[in-house]
């Protein structure tokens, strides 16, 4: 894995810091890599995804928060088929480009690694490098088949720390934290959910998404992982994360009822069904997760006529 991993160097736009910008915002932290087959036998194909801390650009950190259940940005950097002694196969070697283009890799190698640099606000690359930070990530860890990509910060939670640091350090957080607006509340305040879901027609799911609800006990108040802004809804099929923003002092002993709501951005008919939730849990005052407290497997189907369904009680 790691002879062809790619080398990263930092990112240096004028109007978003100095050269060493990647020293203190959107900086690369973690790195992973998945295994496919490849057409060829005998062959296989790496995809290396980076973790950087934030995003500067491209989607917004509440929006983050309810698409994605985190505000670092994880995209997959380079791609490249070996040969059955893990050699890189010529001219196969692909990246990330800005726009989130597949690029043919044309940039320089240091050994069979390709040098690529952090080069958009929203931490896509270029093959060109130029800067003077370099980060060379070791992606040993693989992603597990059925997990989401947020399970690779689940199984390094230091990564969450960092995540919350960044958003306190560029004062994105909201003071005081209040659950009934959708800027960026206190990261401790949210509960982090996983969840699988399928939208049939399966090719109508970025038109009907899935947002998640939770009600606390003693209450019939239904707080949403979007904001009830239709466009940050899950749009993608299978597994998902995502937060729902609580009151301060939110504790698991307090949730009574996750739901599941069908939220179309483009009313289609599509229908929802959503299958598991594998974790549910909230950020301690280190900003390290706490202990998951919910593991639900079951099939609820959401529809234009039914378009929201209790998927988790306490007690059941």
């Amino acid at each position: 894995m790691l002879k062809n991993a790619p080398i990263l160097y930092g990112r240096n736009l004028p109007d978003l810091g100095d050269r060493f910008q990647s020293s203190t915002t959107d900086t690369p932290v973690f790195a992973y890599h998945e295994i496919s087959p490849a057409q060829t036998a005998g062959h296989k194909v790496i995809q290396y995804t980076v973790i950087w801390s934030n995003e500067d650009g491209g989607t917004n950190s509440p929006a983050l928060m309810a698409r994605w259940g985190r505000t670092t940005d994880i995209e997959w950097a380079y791609r490249v088929e070996v040969d059955a002694e893990g050699k890189p196969v010529p001219g196969t070697g692909v990246y990330q480009a800005p726009n989130h283009q597949t690029l043919n890799f044309a940039g320089a190698y240091e050994n069979s690694r390709p040098l690529l640099e952090t080069c958009t606000s929203n931490n896509n690359l270029c093959d060109k490098v130029d800067d003077p930070m370099r980060f060379s990530l070791a992606p040993i860890e693989s992603l597990p088949a059925g997990r989401t990509r947020e399970h690779i910060m689940d199984t390094n939670p230091w990564l969450y720390p960092i995540m919350g640091q960044e958003m306190t350090r560029e004062g994105q957080i909201e003071s005081p934290s209040d659950p009934d607006t959708p800027d960026l509340g206190d990261q401790r305040t949210y509960l982090y959910l996983a969840v699988s879901h399928t939208t049939s027609p399966s090719d109508q799911a970025g038109d009907v998404g899935l947002s998640i609800g939770v009600r606390l006990k003693g209450s019939d108040k239904l707080y949403t992982s979007n904001h009830d802004v239709t466009s940050w809804s899950i749009t993608r099929n299978g597994a998902a994360a995502t937060t729902v923003e609580l009151p301060v002092g939110t504790k698991p002993s307090d949730v009574a009822e996750v739901v599941g709501l069908r939220t179309p951005v483009q009313e289609t008919g599509a229908s929802v069904t959503v299958t598991r939730i594998t974790r549910a849990f909230f950020l301690q005052q280190d900003y390290l997760p706490g202990t998951s407290f919910i593991d639900w497997t079951g099939e609820r189907t959401l529809t234009q006529s039914a378009p929201q369904a209790a998927l988790w009680t306490a007690g059941n």
